[in-house]
This record gives structure tokens, C-alpha cells and sequence, in this order.
């Protein structure tokens, strides 16, 4: 059965070493934003560092990507977030129950150490297959300097790298080599290829 949607359960790194009202501050925002551009359906902050967002299926990987470039784009020593992608069914509309919460709930607790970002599907054969390539698309965005991670940000919801220049008020040759070292392409790629086999 095809996915219904997509549950992202995470929790902030370092959330008590840094400036913790500020950081959940931006988070909350940065979700609220999400929201309101319709690009997930719900969300919810919890037991102070926690959170958990629901969108749909194919929105999973990329919004899960995305949050952890946007907080790398505030401070990319301190601030990232382990975060688990569950797809599968929900009980019923609004309900937090279904295959797609227990997917992402158990991907977070299994998830390795030194990882992340993990998906959890209801086949089993396609979770061995992601969680061979997720630790490389894990360490793409783990590399991203902070100035390199702001760029990708605007990158990811703008059409062009003209345009995104012009959103950062940047050059678009350095905004196009900035992509370049951050290999904005093959994130995508990536991105586009887990969300073929899920």
C-alpha cells in the first residue's frame, strides 16, 4: 500500500549547551512558515527540544533536509537536529497513530549515533536499501559550512540560482560556485531518488 503520509519525529542537537530559547524560537517559526506555505500539514513542539511534523509522503526527505540546512544556516557548529522520517498510514484525519508515527518513532530510537537523518517504511526491504544511502546524504549536509548551508536554504525553495542570488542579494557566480562546493545537485538528486524507491 502506497504511503498516506509523512511523520518527521526530531530532536534538536546541543539544545542545552546553546541559547535554547532562541533556538526553539527559530524552529518554531521555521515550522510556521512550512505551514503556512502548505508545505507540511501539521506540527508540533514538545518536551522542550522535540518535535514532530506531518506532510505529505513525498515531502518527507526534502522537509526533513531542509530543516536541518535551515538550522545549520544559524549556526552550523552548534545547531542541527536528528531527525526520522516515518511514511505509512494514519488511524484516522488528525489522529497521532498509524504506521507512519510508529516508522518515524522507531527510526529516531534506532537511529545510529554518529547518523542524523533515518526512514522507516512499512516494506522492509526498501529500509535496508535507505539506510545503505542515507548515511552519504547524512554526511553531505553534516560538511555544510554555515554560509554554504544559508545558500542552499534560499537555493531549495527558489526556481534558479539567479534567483536565489537575488533573494540573497549575492552574485550568482557566487551563489553558483557556493552550490557547487555544497553539491546542492546531488542533495537533490538524492532526494529525488529515495522518494523513487519509497
Amino acid at each position: 500500500m502506497k504511503a498516506q503520509i509523512s511523520v518527521i519525529t526530531g530532536d534538536l542537537v546541543n539544545s542545552q549547551q546553546v541559547d535554547t530559547a532562541n533556538y526553539i524560537a527559530y524552529l518554531n517559526g521555521l515550522l510556521a512558515e512550512l505551514q503556512q506555505a502548505k508545505y507540511l500539514q501539521q506540527y508540533d513542539i514538545f518536551r522542550g527540544d522535540s518535535f514532530q511534523v506531518v506532510s505529505k509522503p513525498e515531502k518527507g526527505l526534502f522537509l526533513a533536509v531542509y530543516l536541518r540546512i535551515a538550522l545549520r544556516a544559524v549556526d552550523a557548529v552548534h545547531w542541527d537536529a536528528r531527525l526520522a522520517i516515518g511514511l505509512g498510514t494514519r488511524q484516522a484525519k488528525n489522529t497521532g497513530y498509524g504506521s507512519a508515527f510508529l516508522n518515524s518513532g522507531n527510526a529516531l530510537d534506532d537511529m545510529a549515533k554518529n547518523c542524523y537523518l533515518s526512514l522507516k517504511t512499512d516494506n522492509q526491504k526498501t529500509n535496508r536499501i535507505v539506510s545503505d544511502l542515507l548515511p552519504m546524504l547524512d554526511h553531505v549536509i553534516g560538511r555544510l559550512s554555515q554560509t554554504e548551508a544559508k545558500i542552499v536554504q534560499t537555493r531549495m525553495f527558489t526556481s534558479t540560482n539567479k534567483e536565489a542570488a537575488a533573494a540573497l542579494q549575492k552574485a550568482s557566480s557566487t551563489v553558483s560556485a557556493a552550490l557547487k562546493r555544497a553539491a546542492f545537485e546531488e542533495i537533490m538528486q538524492f532526494i529525488t531518488a529515495i522518494n523513487r524507491i519509497t
